[in-house]
């Protein structure tokens, strides 16, 4: 199976969750507090066999913004994140030869290095851009594993160049706490943007990094591919949408990822409903990540992208736009 889903043991509690749980309690919160309700103990944690489903995460990073003082746990913990407790893929991000390369490396094992929010690499001739999605559950800590990851991955390119590097952020919402992000990213945050992206100049993601190191890098990849190889590599969730994502323009259905995925439709509609989606949720949130995509980066044609995305012409675009967004495609693009 080439997926996780939120049942599934698969996040070492050692790696990913043992900075939310370091970090609190080097804040002072009880550890057995911390973790009630999660299905986590202290004991079997601090034994570093432990591995704990999605939900488990899930509900650990509950815990931890209701417990938490302040507004800042997700910055903290993005920062502390990497190389962390991760092994060879931990040394494969912190000794890269280049950003690209280290983020490819993200991209590739997301499922060891993030595995509640799946990360989206692309490039075009002046940009590199880095989009997060969900990766096996829709709930209300979206935000929260946007800023932690965000957060990472420029501590990450600051760790390799040994200096701020010029990232543009683009978050769904309003900025609440906009002294928080200041801080940790800069002055070039924008909310309003309906996608949760990074983008940086191309020229920045392929420079020389100032500590990389070739022959621990190929070491360390050499042991994650040994490593990992039978690994489940995505969440449920983005393990569809990246079907429905290669799937258009052509025609994309329930039925038609069902067999792709050699389960019956009704299966399907179960495995969705468990992860708190359906599938036209999922079709619907594909299809505005691409009309964003080629609206601000491709310059396209409503028209274009009205037959791309299997609409009957502009005009109903343009009302699914408004419903998925709450603007319409021109006002995007022209705040972009």
């Amino acid at each position: 199976m080439s997926w996780y889903e939120n049942d599934t043991a698969v996040i070492a509690a050692h790696e990913f969750p043992a900075v939310l749980i370091d970090l609190a309690c080097s804040r002072g919160l009880d550890p057995d507090r911390l973790l009630r309700g999660t299905g986590i103990f202290m004991d079997d944690f601090l034994s570093g066999n432990l591995h704990i489903k999605p939900s488990q995460g899930f509900a650990l990073i509950r815990n931890v913004r209701q417990q938490l003082p302040g507004k800042d746990a997700a910055f903290l913990a993005g920062h502390r994140l990497f190389p962390g407790n991760f092994g060879p893929a931990g040394t494969a991000l912190t000794q890269a030869p280049h950003l690209l390369d280290a983020l490819q490396t993200l991209e590739t094992y997301s499922a060891r290095l993030s595995p509640l929010l799946h990360p989206r690499l692309s490039l075009d001739a002046e940009f590199l851009y880095l989009y997060w999605h969900d990766s096996c559950e829709v709930n209300e800590h979206s935000g929260f594993l946007t800023d932690m990851m965000m957060t990472a991955v420029t501590a990450l390119g600051r760790q390799l160049h040994q200096k701020t590097l010029p990232w543009d952020y683009f978050l769904p919402g309003e900025l609440s706490n906009l002294e928080h992000y200041q801080v940790n990213w800069g002055c070039r945050v924008r909310g309003r943007q309906h996608i949760s992206a990074m983008r940086l100049p191309r020229t920045w993601a392929t420079a020389a990094s100032a500590v990389g190191t070739n022959s621990a890098v190929i070491i360390a990849k050499r042991q994650c591919q040994a490593q990992y190889a039978d690994a489940p590599n995505a969440g449920f969730i983005a393990h569809i949408d990246g079907l429905i994502r290669a799937g258009i323009p052509g025609h994309v259905s329930l039925e038609s990822v069902a067999e792709t995925l050699q389960i019956s439709p009704a299966t399907l509609k179960r495995k969705l409903k468990k992860h708190r989606t359906h599938f036209q949720q999922r079709y619907d949130s594909v299809r505005k990540e691409l009309a964003i995509e080629w609206l601000t980066r491709q310059r396209l044609d409503i028209e274009d992208i009205a037959a791309r995305l299997h609409f009957h012409d502009s005009r109903n675009l343009r009302r699914a736009f408004k419903r998925w967004t709450g603007v319409l495609p021109s006002a995007l693009s022209a705040s972009l």
